[in-house]
């Protein structure tokens, strides 16, 4: 019987997947993660492996001991409690500074792309969208280090984003409350616009917690 090789994993694929396995404990902290190992199993070389786990370690899930491999920080609902508590301050702060400059046609644009996914099961296009909409709003605050202190953030939420993107209900509250944001700007409601944005933020928080995280963060 003729064998099927192995379809190696694309870099952001192994990143989502340990990244997954690390927010929910699965790697023992006395246990080393290795190159050599990893790669056998996402049947890639060690160069991508090593990429991801650099990525990793900016994002402060592992430490890379040298010669030893990487050591995972065990992850907790304090530190999901952080992430989006900083996430919310510094966009409500963004958009802020941001409204006066947002176009109300590039708004118009985003509205329509999230109707058009509204009724989708696309988890990564819903991902992109929701990506596309924040990411308008941080960069036209115009301020480069409030910018930059968003982004250290942003792969740690955009794939918070893609997990949580794979539950229905999170796809659908997400849509309608991505449209109120946009109506609220829309009308230069710079008050409704944030109060909006924060119990958008508050609410991603609390779904991520209940739908990707399932309990299992303590």
């Amino acid at each position: 019987m003729e064998m099927k090789e192995k379809t190696a994993l694309g870099s952001h694929d192994i990143y989502t997947t340990l990244f997954d396995r690390i927010i929910h404990n699965q790697y023992p902290s006395e246990n080393f993660l290795r190159e050599d190992s990893l790669a056998k199993e996402f049947g890639t070389s060690r160069t991508p492996i090593r990429n991801v786990l650099k990525r990793l370690e900016q994002d402060q899930l592992i430490q890379i001991i040298p010669n030893r491999g990487a050591k995972t920080f065990p992850f907790t609902a304090d530190d999901l409690e952080d992430i989006f508590e900083i996430r919310r301050s510094l966009e409500a702060l963004a958009l802020e500074f941001a409204i006066p400059a947002l176009s109300i046609q590039r708004l118009i644009e985003i509205r329509k792309e999230i109707q058009e996914i509204s009724n989708t099961k696309d988890y990564m296009r819903h991902a992109e969208v929701d990506a596309e909409l924040h990411t308008y709003l941080i960069e036209s605050c115009g301020r480069r280090r409030l910018i930059n202190m968003v982004n250290q953030l942003y792969h740690l939420i955009q794939t918070f984003r893609e997990l949580g993107f794979r539950d229905n209900e999170v796809r659908t509250t997400t849509c309608e409350e991505h449209l109120r944001l946009i109506d609220a700007i829309c009308v230069r409601d710079t008050k409704l616009a944030i109060d909006v944005l924060k119990t958008h933020i508050q609410n991603s928080k609390v779904r991520i917690m209940q739908k990707v995280v399932r309990g299992q963060v303590n």
